[in-house]
């Protein structure tokens, strides 16, 4: 037998085997399939299953100091609402928005309006011009996503 006849054995013997070990290979591979698997047995959540609950509201009668004009709550989907009250140019805005990622829009009679993400939570904002003029009837309006629980809250600075 000659050297170089050997690495010629060994190439064509290795074919041969490739194809047993592949065909043993398939054989344990199908085996294991037709018994149950972790992943057949743990059961996916269900479509219907709720969120998670979102944080609670902040009770913004807490977080404010000075006299409060005017406090709302809103019920569940109230997507729009209005309310009368009589500022000066001196008072804070307070705002609370939870359960959607969408903007909250407020707006008082047309000469102020902010938009506030959701998922951003409780904030304040102050209006000061002075010389504080005397109170005016003015109306504030909150445009909230539908699925969104907010409160609102305006006080007068003391």
């Amino acid at each position: 037998m000659m050297l170089a006849d050997l690495p010629l054995r060994r190439l064509g013997r290795f074919p041969v085997g490739f194809i047993v070990v592949m065909l043993l290979m398939a054989a344990c591979s199908e085996r294991l399939s037709a018994e149950p698997s972790l992943s057949t047995q743990v059961s996916a959540p269900s479509p219907s299953a709720s969120p998670p609950p979102a944080r609670p509201l902040v009770d913004l009668r807490t977080k404010v100091k000075g006299k409060v004009l005017l406090h709302h709550v809103a019920d569940d989907g109230d997507a729009e609402w209005a309310g009368k009250l009589k500022v000066g140019n001196s008072y804070m805005i307070a705002v609370d928005c939870a359960g959607s990622q969408a903007k909250l829009t407020i707006v008082i009679s047309e000469g102020f309006q902010t938009l506030r993400q959701c998922a951003a939570g409780y904030t304040t904002f102050t209006l000061d011009d002075y010389p504080v003029s005397k109170p005016e009837p003015h109306t504030l309006t909150v445009k909230a996503p539908a699925d969104a629980r907010w409160a609102v809250l305006v006080a007068r600075l003391s």
